[in-house]
């Protein structure tokens, strides 16, 4: 399966890239990226996620396959890639690690 990218019409897909770093480029950044059907958007390692309120069809066995294995940032942003950097954190540490879901 070839690499998947997302171009400059997608906006950034992480906010620490920004040019101009204020809450406007932060929401028009972040408006771009919904109108595009992109609903996650990386500040660093920390996903911001925007609930499409539809249903989306990003949560397939081919999706995660797309993101097991691989760097955090090889890949769009996705919950999946979050997931499997905490995995390969905690299996290195061998210790138990955290993620905090808010909303």
């Amino acid at each position: 399966m070839a690499a998947i990218h997302e171009g400059p019409e997608f906006g950034v897909g992480d906010f620490v890239l920004l040019e101009k770093v204020d809450m406007e480029s932060f929401m028009e950044n972040l408006k771009l990226r919904f109108q595009k059907g992109k609903i996650y958007t990386y500040i660093g390692e920390v996903v911001v996620s925007v609930n499409p309120y539809r249903t989306m069809n990003i949560y397939d066995k081919d999706t995660i396959d797309m993101y097991k294995g691989r760097e955090i940032y090889e890949r769009p942003p996705h919950i999946f890639a979050i997931a499997d950097a905490a995995y390969k954190a905690m299996k290195r540490r061998g210790k138990d690690t955290c993620i905090v879901i808010s909303g």
